[in-house]
């Protein structure tokens, strides 16, 4: 095919059973011009023989057959044979509706945009679907401080706000212009070193785009597996939050951002310490294990230096009672208050 508009990139790992699912809803997209990448993340399923039978059959399919290294690392080997316009990601357990490349790439072309941004709704395995974030409205955003103002309420909101986020994370709800991928030089983190690397990625692109655009529709829909392994417990993500904060206070501090999103960052370090204990404390871990990752936590030195800069009292009433019972170690009242919101 010549003259692709959107290449759609799908990192395959483990998803059997929604794999033809995901491929069904990209194959009957009403845009014509699009390429599909399947990348085989070594795969330990019938996926790699399945992503063959769908290039063998499809003349705009490619596919790829890699070493296992992980969601970011697959998404950047199919940006190497991306030959679209523009680029996009979807997960190969979820799914999207058939007119969500046409419209966003003829948004993309009306305006001359760098990236487009749209929703996302999520499904579960019983079919139950959910709004889970959207625009209220179409936008055009160029200036540089909107910009910078649009990438600071993707990691957080203000320190008053109850919201944790006004804006998605994800990188599979985007259309992208290849140009400025490959012009910058930009790839993905591995989630491996740094979770959230959807949130790396995203503010790379919006540190080289001169316009971007929301669209206040939602073509996307993220399968929330509530029985999935990726669901389950584990005990050692406190220091994923930690390295995640530190890369992006050195990511904002390189690209110039407003001394304020080090609010931001601290409000998104606060935000995932603060669900996680919640986690753990409704997990079936035994009491004495829990009480010990908790204490762990709130003893970390890191505490020291978010206590002497974030303003704590001007959190939402709900999330400050929390903060106060971690900065005083008091285990059992933070364990009581989970207990009660369960």
């Amino acid at each position: 095919m010549k003259n692709i508009k959107v290449s759609v990139v799908v990192p395959v790992y483990n998803v059997e059973p929604y794999l033809d699912r995901t491929m069904e809803s990209l194959l009957k997209q009403t845009l014509k011009e699009i390429e599909i990448i399947m990348v085989d993340d070594e795969s330990p399923d019938n996926c790699p023989a399945i992503c063959d039978q769908y290039a063998n059959k499809y003349s705009n399919i490619k596919v790829i057959h890699k070493k296992n290294a992980g969601l970011g690392m697959a998404c950047n080997s199919g940006i190497e044979v991306a030959t679209g316009e523009y680029i996009a990601f979807c997960d190969s357990d979820d799914y999207v509706d058939s007119n969500m490349y046409e419209t966003m790439y003829n948004t993309a072309a009306q305006y001359d945009a760098d990236a487009v941004f749209s929703g996302i709704k999520t499904i579960n395995q019983n079919g139950k679907v959910c709004p889970m974030n959207s625009y209220h409205c179409f936008q055009i955003i160029k200036n540089k401080n909107d910009i910078s103002n649009f990438a600071m309420d993707m990691i957080a909101s203000k320190p008053s706000d109850s919201i944790e986020r006004h804006i998605a994370m994800s990188a599979k709800i985007v259309l992208y212009r290849k140009e400025i991928i490959d012009k910058n030089n930009l790839r993905f983190v591995s989630e491996r070193q740094l979770i959230s690397e959807d949130l790396i990625w995203n503010l790379d692109i919006l540190c080289h785009s001169s316009c971007i655009i929301t669209l206040p529709h939602i073509f996307y829909y993220y399968y929330s597996n509530t029985n999935s392994l990726s669901k389950q417990i584990r005990t050692d993500k406190f220091k994923f939050f930690k390295s995640i904060r530190e890369a992006l206070l050195e990511q904002t501090e390189r690209n110039h951002f407003p001394q304020e999103i080090k609010l931001r960052i601290d409000k998104m370090f606060i935000g995932y310490s603060r669900s996680y204990i919640g986690k753990i404390t409704n997990s079936t871990l035994p009491y004495k294990q829990k009480k010990q990752i908790i204490s762990d936590i709130c003893n970390d030195q890191i505490w020291e230096k978010i206590w002497q800069t974030y303003p704590i009292f001007k959190m939402p009433k709900k999330h400050l009672l929390i903060i106060i019972f971690m900065k005083y170690k008091l285990f059992f009242f933070i364990s009581l208050i989970y207990k009660l919101k369960k």
